[in-house]
């Protein structure tokens, strides 16, 4: 197999780099200081592994505040935006968390005071808080136990009765339990939330560039879609889109603890109530929420999944290799951002998964490998040859990886024994070899 290195000398660092074109991995400068290289490479050929298991689209990285790395295939880069699916949820919880610290909305507000459908038997007594604890009590199956096509997943989003104004058709559901006394995870609950923000606002305008004002422009994200039905209510529940590198400032945005760059978005009593918070319905001895099987064994918040246990499912945590921190935001075909607050780490994973269990991404296993790579902090006095790719023969794609601060003393062995006048050669050269080889693949080096 052909490959192309180019060695490049500095003060500091020697760094390998193979020129290559669609398949893009980027491991940044901290990198070294925080994995171990030979683990981190296992963990990435078990997201990056062949066609015929799960698809991986995109991974960012960020430790301590910095990203560290970025990875894109299958078409996307770090600019097109990849449909988050239900990572939307989440990204509702943080804009009603961002109303709620603006003093536009409070979690104790009934829901009825926005759709007066809602004046109803138990349906009058649904707060704001239930609606964010997917705990209303409305008789609503998002994974229908006989197939997904008669899910009211599908049904609330597309009949020719609801899909002018989804949020308004939700506040018209049957209730099927109290308010707070059972959970039932479903797209109607955060749909139900942007609607309830819609009518608090009450200005059209206002309402549609809420989201940016509120949140987006304060993280810099420039590259956010986020769909509103025909009434102009922000489909809160599955379609927004994006890239992985701003969903990952989401993350970051709650290792802040609601704080961007001194600036206040969140308050931290809604990121505890969102993100550490068991919605109380999950922690009843009689919860009935056996009818969605995956569901029963996982600890939920406000729109985002945690690793907590319940009394259900018998102490076990739901990612037992990932500690009991980890905060979820998860979506159809294997959509994943993980939070680890005690690493102060935050991973997203878009992709296009299969439904059948084996065309999936195993999350748990994805956290372990993951966690298994970091490494204590050392300083290391000695150079380093900093790995940055290397070219790889991918049938439809091709690699072009970069990852820095590597310590392989043995490749610079290598090819000094191949050629002794190597390094000389490329140290008086580096610039012009550099460009001429990036111009010849026509690679933007980032």
């Amino acid at each position: 197999m052909k490959v192309m290195y180019i060695l490049i000398f500095t003060m500091i660092s020697f760094q390998l780099l193979a020129v290559d074109k669609g398949f893009t991995q980027i491991q940044h400068d901290p990198f070294n200081k925080s994995f171990d290289y030979k683990k981190f490479k296992t963990f990435l050929d078990y997201v990056w592994e062949d066609e015929g298991h799960h698809k991986t689209d995109a991974v960012v990285i960020l430790k301590d505040g910095q990203l560290i790395y970025e990875g894109y295939d299958r078409g996307y880069n770090e600019n097109k935006k990849h449909m988050y699916w239900s990572l939307s949820k989440s990204l509702t919880s943080i804009i009603i968390g961002a109303a709620i610290k603006d003093k536009i909305l409070s979690l104790d507000d009934y829901a009825y005071k926005y759709y007066t459908s809602l004046n109803r038997k138990w349906a009058k007594d649904i707060k704001l808080r239930h609606i964010l604890n997917m705990s209303s009590g409305f008789d609503f199956y998002e994974e229908h136990p006989i197939h997904d096509v008669f899910s009211d997943s599908v049904s609330i989003n597309y009949s020719r009765y609801t899909f002018f104004d989804v949020a308004k058709a939700v506040a018209h559901l049957k209730m099927k339990f109290r308010p707070g006394t059972q959970f039932k995870y479903g797209t109607h609950e955060p749909i139900l939330a942007m609607g309830i923000l819609k009518r608090a606002i009450n200005d059209q305008d206002k309402y549609d560039n809420y989201p940016w004002t509120a949140l987006f422009n304060k993280l810099s994200i420039k590259n956010m879609t986020f769909e509103q039905d025909l009434s102009g209510t922000f489909i809160g529940g599955a379609f927004a889109w994006g890239t992985a590198k701003d969903y990952a400032k989401i993350g970051q945005l709650i290792l802040n603890d609601g704080l961007w760059n001194g600036e206040r978005i969140i308050s931290s009593d809604y990121i505890k109530f969102a993100t550490k918070d068991i919605a109380p319905a999950l922690l009843r001895e009689d919860i009935k929420e056996y009818t969605q099987q995956r569901l029963n064994i996982e600890s939920y918040g406000a729109y985002f999944w945690l690793n907590k246990t319940l009394p259900m499912n018998k102490g076990k945590r739901p990612y037992p290799s990932a500690p009991s921190d980890l905060i979820q935001a998860m979506g159809f075909r294997g959509q994943t951002m993980g939070i680890i607050p005690s690493e102060n780490l935050v991973i997203v994973r878009l992709g296009s998964d299969g439904r059948v269990k084996s065309k999936k991404i195993n999350r748990n296993k994805m956290y372990g490998l993951l966690l298994k790579s970091l490494k204590t902090l050392k300083i290391q006095e000695e150079l380093e040859l900093k790995f940055v790719g290397h070219k790889k023969e991918r049938q439809e794609s091709t690699h072009k990886e970069y990852i820095n601060g590597l310590k392989h003393k043995s490749i610079i062995d290598e090819l000094e024994k191949e050629n002794e006048t190597i390094i000389d050669h490329f140290k008086k050269n580096i610039m012009e070899i550099f460009h001429e080889s990036i111009n010849k693949e026509s690679v933007e080096v980032i």
